[in-house]
């Protein structure tokens, strides 16, 4: 079972976000400061972050600054969940070595989602591959979670785009089952959508898998 660190001052948004993760099967414990979120880090060091910029004592920036820095917490996964939207907030996070940056207001869904997607591209082993594959592997597992997010809320537009770019840019590292599926939901996408050209051509490419 992952372990997760939310880091929130708001107690309802920090303890609803933390019932939600349980229920969706992780393990998850909330700290209200950036000085108890390291506390907890040093205690029992989770499987990812999730972090707000703005905190009462030490900022979610600084935080993530410390992470980084050092050498036991380097890779920790860290997703920033915050209020601050505007896109230099943004860039900013993710220049600081954040996995992933979800702005407030968001559904429980779509962050399990990104979650989960985060988790499934720090697996360890990935460091023993080559680089190449890795790269590919890291692109496929960050275009797939947003493709599922797109489904799960019914932006088929969206998900087929994503869906096909995964299959043009990332198939020699995908296993036949997930090609498959990638193919199987393009055929659902275009049948959302009413594209006949489309149908055509994910109908023929599922029949010869």
């Amino acid at each position: 079972m992952f372990r997760v660190l939310m880091v929130d001052d708001d107690a309802d948004i920090n303890e609803s976000v933390r019932a939600g993760l349980v229920l969706a099967g992780f393990d998850a414990v909330g700290a209200p400061t950036g000085r108890a979120a390291l506390e907890e880090i040093r205690r029992q060091q989770p499987d990812l972050v999730l972090l707000d910029q703005m905190l009462p004592d030490i900022d979610g920036v600084e935080i993530c600054r410390r992470l980084r820095a050092a050498p036991e917490t380097k890779r920790l996964p860290v997703v920033f969940l915050t209020a601050r939207a505007g896109q230099e907030a943004r860039i900013g996070g993710l220049a600081l070595g954040a996995d992933d940056y979800i702005v407030k207001p968001f559904s429980l869904q779509e962050l399990v989602l990104r979650i989960r997607a985060v988790l499934r591209r720090a697996t360890p082993v990935d460091l023993q591959l080559p680089p190449q594959w890795v790269q590919l592997r890291d692109q496929f597992r960050v275009w797939n979670g947003y493709a599922e997010i797109h489904a799960a809320r019914g932006e088929w537009r969206d998900c087929l785009e994503l869906s096909r770019s995964i299959l043009l840019n990332c198939g020699g590292a995908l296993s036949p089952d997930e090609r498959g599926l990638i193919t199987r939901r393009l055929l659902t996408c275009a049948e959302h959508l009413g594209d006949l050209s489309e149908q055509r051509i994910w109908q023929e490419r599922a029949r010869g898998l």
